[in-house]
């Protein structure tokens, strides 16, 4: 509401005043008509020189890019209104491979978007991501900048035109072609404290032209370094008062992250027989299980004063109850935020070459390479294999799925007696003792290196009256993740056994390390090889100018292997579940499109694809539209229906194994065999001692106490009967342009998808179990020592795992509004001014997962992430070699899943009276404002600079506003950013 209250006058204004303007302004002398060159316009075969088609294309030109101020290409496009948060940030690794950015639109994930290079593919990564949302991924920030000329968004079903994965638009990268000169550019980015740092640049080169020379070389040339964001680096961002008070009122510490006691200097503690009881000390009952409590034994020497409970750290620390015990005098502690990444470091380099000879005057032949290295380095705190005391009885500390299906189990870290690191040696207590440690010296770097290759060779022109475009395609993506030092469970049994690593804070040498940890190593690599042939030509004449046609055929192979290491295929990395795949796959279409000018303010647009896929059967997808000029150079009507398709990806159908980790975090899930859920409000684990995960087996957040179980380990199977997704689309709309300075469109859509491709929710395995547990005791895995079974029930251990598969699911409805007002202002003595309004209302997202669950109305809701309202304005203006613009950003608020807000709003409890005055029972609006200016007084050069995010807010934030909730993560944890940009050109 701010926003449309902020914009609407600006823009009624901004009508209003044309005609004043256009008095003030000049007559302007006539010019000379510019022949209209054809061009071919994403969401269509055929050339023309009209580029508003059938259906709604987005263009974000080159100049844009340039002056956004944005950093990359995926920061660009995730500000579009229709791309949302589905999309994949490069920041951090996203649990399976790093250093990717995605695209997606409507919600479908980027499994429904398709990218595309002047037109044609680009080989996905290989790796086997089980998230929903990510069954394609491609990445977009491999391309150099300055080699774009513009990318098209197509905001509209194309599989008719393009194939599968088109469903929910098209994502077009149209590349210069043609240059002659020689330009250049660098930028330097960071926040308003230096944090951040991102720096560029861009070489651009050609020479030569086809149209006098015969020929044009064409090269680009792209380095891009961001340096890591460490979360201690963000302590001055949001509104931390408000957030400590809010932290306090939950009973919880004063901290972004509390302090643990899992620190580099070990805590040791005595293993009992059993931890179950409490122990009173100091007149509070404490938990034999707790790290405060009668089984602290002391803390090994070295710990740093600032870290030390009783000297640098307090015993009873802000925020603690009543009944919280105290921390023992002389306990190390460990602060994660000083030692854990926020933004992960990154370095990439890409470059191009295109060359283009021609043959004659009709035909070129052209060949491109493309390749690019991206490099991630996420930098994690220090490792631990546990913050929880064990007993004799049962010592395991931690436990895993491996891919045979029996269960690995780590015990925790227990010096015996004797051992050199073990302090009760010599004394008259020496027993054994349990360490709660992190390894100092390992290494802690998560690396994803990212390798791709993209050439084509083609012809193209006219031939006869046909023109023409056919080209060979090869494109290639090699992935590779190395996790530093992860530890494995053979090794480090081992090690402790034979005393070959030391726990005592001296430094281990590099032998020592290797004693009990190596290189946890996943590799991939993905093929595309593809030839097609395009050719469009008039037909014959109708009422409204010439029909034409455009025909084409593509034969494909697709090729994908993902490859974990031997020691993650045997399960011996501690905590670590390997996934993989293997297969191929071929494919043949036929597509066929038709222009016809029924009159001459008519047009319509027919298009139909047929496709044979070697692995799951046959598509055919087709695609109807029209455009209808009501008042020419005035008002256009335009519609389309579209059918679409997306073939399972390989990882889905193929020869693939995934293991991975699930929680829902939209339900509270009890296992009916281990909790009393009698009283919903207070369900209990009827073990002794209690498991958090009988109660809350999928990890669920908002629960008493911030009690969380942790992710539960599961099987995914891939699934050879699968059918392709199907869609159906369809838009309606309107062009309206009352002067020659105003243009208005309007378009409505709507997306169907139906057969969705997931894997078995975990919530919905457990229902299935829970109804009846003795005919899907196979879906659920349970720990098999007898020793975690309750008194007198065999196997009955917690939950470990659940098995899950890929199948076909219900549907996913979507529609809405999307807008777009430009104003041109006369030009006057002020200069040039422009305002553009963009943005996108959505109406309605709805998903049906199970025929026998309710369907879900999401938009609006943190369970989709997808708000209401997206919109953007900016206004800019140009005078002379001055340019300058201002924007704002804005994304309405959120309702938080499960009904959190509605409780969080009728709540009197300090804690959520926090929340409401921060507007913290939402997921907040996000509501920005940035500025940029632009200098060319230089011949050759530009100078440019921006601000964004001025008023440094911290929209789109769960509860009160501080720099770890962010709910969007990446560049926006920086807050206020400022960017300079000087580019040269010489021609």
């Amino acid at each position: 509401m701010r926003f449309r209250m902020n914009v609407i006058p600006l823009a009624v204004m901004a009508l209003a005043s044309q005609g004043v303007l256009a008095q003030q302004a000049p007559a302007p002398k006539p010019a000379e008509e510019p022949k209209l060159e054809k061009v071919v316009v994403t969401g269509s075969l055929i050339k023309r020189t009209d580029k508003e088609t059938p259906a709604v294309v987005q263009t974000i030109t080159r100049d844009d890019i340039q002056k956004s101020g944005y950093s990359t290409v995926e920061d660009m496009l995730r500000a579009s209104s229709a791309v949302d948060s589905g999309s994949i940030s490069d920041g951090a690794a996203s649990g399976f491979v790093g250093g990717l950015a995605t695209v997606s639109l409507r919600g479908f994930g980027s499994q429904g978007t398709l990218v595309l290079i002047n037109g044609r593919r680009i080989a996905p990564v290989a790796a086997v991501d089980i998230n929903f949302g990510r069954g394609s991924l491609i990445s977009v920030n491999t391309i150099p900048r300055d080699a774009i000329e513009r990318i098209e968004i197509l905001k509209d079903g194309a599989s008719a035109l393009y194939g599968s994965d088109a469903m929910a638009g098209v994502v077009n990268y149209v590349l210069r072609k043609d240059y002659e000169g020689i330009s250049g550019s660098a930028n330097y980015g960071a926040n308003d404290q230096g944090v951040g740092v991102t720096k560029g640049a861009t070489l651009s080169f050609g020479m030569g032209n086809i149209d006098t020379k015969g020929f044009n070389l064409f090269g680009g040339l792209e380095v891009f370094k961001r340096d890591s964001v460490m979360h201690a680096d963000l302590r001055d961002r949001g509104n931390l008062s408000a957030y400590d008070d809010y932290l306090l009122a939950l009973g919880s510490l004063r901290n972004f992250t509390p302090w643990s006691s899992a620190s580099t200097t070990a805590n040791y503690y005595r293993v009992p027989t059993s931890l179950a009881g409490s122990t009173t000390i100091n007149g509070i009952s404490v938990a034999n299980n707790s790290l405060s409590g009668i089984n602290y034994l002391g803390t090994m020497a070295g710990c740093p004063a600032e870290a030390k409970v009783g000297q640098g750290y307090p015993q009873r620390p802000e925020g603690y109850t009543a009944t919280t015990p105290s921390l023992p005098n002389g306990l190390c502690r460990f602060d994660p935020d000083s030692n854990d990444e926020a933004i992960a470091a990154q370095e990439r380099v890409n470059a191009m070459l295109r060359g283009t000879l021609a043959l004659n005057s009709d035909l070129n032949l052209y060949a491109d390479l493309m390749v690019s290295t991206t490099k991630t380095t996420e930098l994690g705190a220090h490792r631990a294999l546990t913050s929880a005391l064990v007993s004799s009885a049962n010592p395991v500390a931690t436990s895993w799925t491996r891919l045979d299906g029996t269960i690995g189990r780590q015990n925790a870290i227990i010096l015996p007696v004797g051992h050199p690191d073990n302090p009760t040696n010599g004394t008259a207590t020496a027993q054994p003792v349990q360490l709660i440690y992190r390894f100092p010296d390992l290494g802690r770097n998560d690396i994803n290196d990212l390798k791709s290759i993209r050439a084509t060779v083609g012809l193209q022109g006219v031939i006869g009256e046909w023109d023409i475009d056919s080209a060979l395609l090869y494109t290639r993506m090699d992935n590779k993740r190395t996790q530093e030092d992860r530890l494995r469970s053979s090794l480090l049994t081992a090690a402790i056994a034979s005393g070959s690593y030391r726990f005592n804070g001296s430094p281990n040498s590099e032998a020592a390390i290797a004693s009990v940890a190596s290189d946890a190593v996943n590799e991939g690599e993905s093929t595309i090889l593809a030839l097609d042939m395009r050719a469009s030509r008039d037909l014959f004449k109708m009422q409204g100018g010439m029909a034409a046609v455009a025909l084409g055929g593509e034969v494909r192979r697709e090729e994908l292997t993902s490859t974990p290491d031997a020691n993650y295929q045997s399960g011996d990395y501690i905590g670590l579940v390997a996934n993989g795949a293997k297969g191929s796959r071929n494919s043949v279409a036929a597509f066929g499109e038709f222009r016809l000018p029924l009159a001459k303010t008519l047009e319509a647009q027919t298009a139909l694809r047929f496709e044979k896929y070697s692995d799951f059967g046959n598509a055919t997808t087709g695609k109807l539209g029209f455009k209808w000029s009501v008042l020419p150079s005035t008002l256009a009507l335009r519609g389309t229906v579209a059918s679409g398709f997306r073939a399972p990806s390989i990882t889905q159908i193929g020869d693939s194994f995934a293991l991975s980790f699930h929680n829902s975090q939209t339900a509270r899930v009890f296992d009916s065999l281990r909790c009393n859920s009698s009283d919903p409000a207070a369900p209990k684990s009827l073990a002794n001692p209690s498991n958090v995960r009988d109660c809350n087996v999928l990890g669920y957040t908002a629960v008493p106490a911030a009690e969380r179980s942790g992710s539960l380990a599961t099987f995914v199977g891939a699934n050879a009967d699968l059918k392709p997704e199907t869609s159906r689309s369809a838009t309606a709309g309107l062009i309206f342009s009352p002067t020659k300075h105003v243009d208005l469109s309007l378009d409505y859509w709507y997306f169907e998808r139906r057969n969705e491709i997931r894997a078995g929710l975990g919530a919905d395995i457990m229902a299935m179990y829970n109804a009846n547990p003795s005919a899907n005791a196979h879906l659920v895995l349970r720990d098999p020592n007898p020793a975690t079974w309750l008194p007198g029930v065999p196997n009955s251990g917690p939950i470990l795992a659940l098995m899950r598969r890929y199948d076909n699911f219900n549907f996913s409805k979507t529609s809405g509004l999307d807008y777009d007002l430009n104003v041109r202002f006369p030009v006057s003595e002020l200069g040039k001014v422009k305002l553009k309004v963009t943005g996108t209302w959505t109406h309605r997202f709805d998903r049906k997962i199970l025929s026998t669950s309710p369907t879900e109305y999401l938009v609006g809701t943190t369970t989709s992430d997808i708000p209401k309202s997206r919109n953007t304005a900016t206004l800019s203006w140009e005078r002379d070699a001055w340019g300058a613009w201002a924007r704002v950003n804005h994304t309405d608020q959120v309702l938080r899943a499960s009904g959190v807000t509605t409780s969080c709003l009728a709540s009197t409890t300090a804690a959520n009276k926090i929340r409401q005055t921060q507007t913290g029972c939402y997921l907040t609006e996000d509501f920005t404002h940035d500025l940029g200016f632009s200098y060319t007084g230089f011949k050759g050069w530009t100078i440019a600079g921006t601000v964004l995010n001025v008023g440094n807010t911290y929209g789109r934030t769960i509860d009160v506003p501080a720099s770890f909730n962010h709910w969007d993560g990446g560049s926006a944890m920086l807050g206020r950013r400022y960017s300079l940009n000087v580019s040269y050109e010489l021609k």
